[in-house]
């Protein structure tokens, strides 16, 4: 895999699909709307739901915490697995662990009405290592991080990268595809913004295996950042007209330190 960087400034939240379902995304008008954000990985990390309301899509991301939701996961083997309220709007299961190629249903119950979705863990790659480049793509004086993994063999996957800077996250989405090279070592050289890198800083990359529908929709919502007209509106996987993700996926990190 040739991993060509596509970089998406994701305004406030992280969206994927699996469904052809269009939702209408006013960038700068937008009215109230429910925002549910889910996910399950096979990395051992508790399964999350995180539920708000925003009235504005292009705000910084304060949005007020909704409560008393009934949230489950259920997976297409019949295990369900509630997500019990730990603190105002978040909605947590320890005991869930994702499985590479089980899909997962999330179910949301509030006030009165119901709002489900659905993601398939994909395959996964290895994780080797990560790599500092002072001009990888031709800006220097600017470092990139490179995200090294072995890319299985056969096309089709999509990779994102979650990129965390001295602890706190660099609120960008950086996603990749399979489409020149297959098999063999590829890296994946991640840029950190407007974020400068000194000598110490501490980067944490976690490497995501995303599936199609997850990645679709990471492009739709960039298209519309950039202003672009097709696609005009991003497919969303959560049913009921609400902002938002359930995003099932592979999940490994790794650290470095800036010399």
């Amino acid at each position: 895999m040739k991993c060509a960087p596509v970089i998406v400034g994701i305004l406030s939240i992280i969206a994927f699909s699996s469904c052809e379902k269009v939702i209408n995304v006013d960038l700068k008008n937008e009215i109230p709307r429910l925002v549910i954000e889910g996910m399950v990985d096979d990395a051992g990390n508790p399964a999350k739901v995180i539920i708000s309301k925003t009235a504005i899509f292009s705000a910084s991301g304060n949005y007020p915490k909704i409560t008393d939701a009934v949230v489950k996961i259920t997976d297409n083997l019949g295990n369900i697995f509630s997500l019990v309220e730990t603190s105002a709007g978040t909605y947590t299961n320890a005991t869930l662990t994702g499985v590479v190629g089980r899909t997962y249903h999330l179910s949301v119950m509030l006030d009165g009405k119901s709002y489900t979705g659905s993601s398939t863990i994909p395959r996964k790659a290895t994780l080797d290592s990560l790599l500092v480049d002072n001009n990888a793509i031709g800006n220097a004086g600017q470092k990139w991080i490179g995200v090294v993994f072995k890319d299985p063999v056969g096309f089709g996957d999509n990779i994102q990268v979650v990129q965390t800077i001295n602890g706190k996250g660099d609120r960008l989405t950086h996603v990749a595809y399979d489409l020149y090279d297959d098999g063999g070592s590829s890296a994946f050289f991640i840029t950190t913004g407007k974020i400068k890198l000194k000598a110490g800083d501490v980067v944490k990359e976690e490497l995501r295996f995303i599936d199609e529908n997850v990645f679709r929709y990471l492009l739709g919502v960039q298209n519309l950042a950039d202003g672009f007209t097709i696609p005009e509106n991003p497919n969303s996987n959560i049913s009921g007209n609400v902002l938002g993700f359930f995003s099932a996926h592979t999940s490994q990190t790794k650290t470095i330190v800036i010399p």
